[in-house]
């Protein structure tokens, strides 16, 4: 099931993409999904038969998939210094994710996950009342195909070359994070694990990352955007290889403290990234090409093959998980931009000249 929505998922954002840069401007993009998302969990609480909700929980990603990489692109387009200030906005996502995970967890304990798919709609109502603001604001729509196949994302990838080596390098590596994330669960709960154990995983994650943040922000525009990708890889690949042994939940629950950092620093290197190889007109485009990869494609492979392996080894699959994630760190030296690109592209006024003078 995870892999089937992963497949929808890395269907869906190029789509969002396109409509982000060309057709419904960003934040109306946004919009969309997130009042789509809303009505697809409501049909999740109904009593519908199980081939029925596994249709819905697939058209449930084909909405949640915008979020992301629109959200990303909103804030790289808008904010006028992005290497400095982007962090800054991270961190509201990581904050409010890890209280919600913990107190959802509690929640769940006594009231069971009845309560889910209305939170989520009540939610996405919010989000997308807050974004209309947002949906007055000028965007700047300039993308012509020329001949290029696959609309907006066609156009970044026949624009910067490099992108398809960047997008293999995070392939790899959160194929990895992605398999480890859903075996992690199952793990916790062949150890004993209860609901709030899993909430504790994620929100103490997500509270990392906030630390993570800016420290990887720092690191971004001192030691470029290469060395905080790889170090942060070897990092979380480091980890995962730690829970083939683990074997105690609390201790395995610590060690999320660390993976969480290394998180915040793959993300914010990955959207950094975008925004120093590709032209405003293309944020959204390029901000899905790397949702497409790490939250789509690498979702099912790394689900696919994970399932296969646990079946077969159990834990030994974090063993695996963590070479393929190192392996994508490899990749990602000889690929992503070094120290003098990253501040040179992240630096405002010279990102300001380049989007002046780039070829839409």
């Amino acid at each position: 099931m995870s892999a089937i929505a992963g497949t929808a998922y890395a269907v869906s954002v190029p789509v969002w993409g396109h409509l982000g840069d060309v057709t419904l401007g960003r934040a109306r993009a946004y919009q969309v999904a997130a009042l789509g998302a809303g009505v697809v969990m409501l049909a999740y609480s109904a009593p519908l038969p199980s081939v029925l909700l596994a249709v819905v929980v697939v058209g449930f990603f084909v909405f949640e998939s915008a979020f992301a990489p629109l959200g990303d692109a909103l804030a790289v387009s808008l904010l006028p210094d992005p290497g400095r200030q982007y962090g800054r906005v991270r961190l509201l996502m990581s904050l409010s994710f890890a209280f919600t995970a913990i107190a959802a967890g509690f929640l769940y304990n006594q009231v069971g996950y009845g309560m889910v798919p209305l939170l989520w709609a009540l939610g996405a109502g919010a989000t997308a009342l807050v974004l209309v603001p947002l949906t007055r604001v000028r965007q700047r729509r300039e993308v012509r195909r020329a001949g290029v196949r696959g609309g907006s994302i066609g156009v970044a990838l026949a624009a910067q070359p490099r992108l398809r080596g960047i997008l293999v390098a995070i392939a790899l590596v959160y194929v990895g994070i992605s398999g480890a994330a859903t075996f992690l669960a199952l793990r916790l709960v062949a150890l004993g694990g209860q609901p709030s154990d899993l909430a504790l995983s994620s929100g103490l994650g997500a509270l990392a990352e906030v630390p993570g943040i800016l420290l990887a922000t720092w690191a971004a525009r001192r030691l470029g955007l290469r060395t905080l990708f790889c170090a942060s890889a070897i990092v979380y690949c480091a980890c995962i290889i730690s829970w083939t042994v683990l074997d105690v939940p609390l201790v395995i629950i610590a060690t999320r403290a660390l993976s969480g950092v290394a998180f915040a620093g793959l993300w914010i290197a990955c959207v950094l990234t975008m925004r120093v190889l590709l032209p405003q007109t293309l944020q959204a485009s390029g901000q899905a090409l790397y949702q497409t990869v790490a939250a789509g494609i690498a979702t099912v492979l790394g689900n696919v093959i994970g399932g296969v392996i646990y079946e077969q080894i159990g834990a030994g699959l974090f063993a695996v998980l963590g070479v393929i994630g190192l392996v994508g760190a490899v990749v990602a030296w000889v690929t992503l931009p070094g120290g003098a690109e990253s501040r040179a592209g992240l630096a405002p006024d010279a990102r300001r000249a380049g989007e002046a003078a780039a070829p839409a």
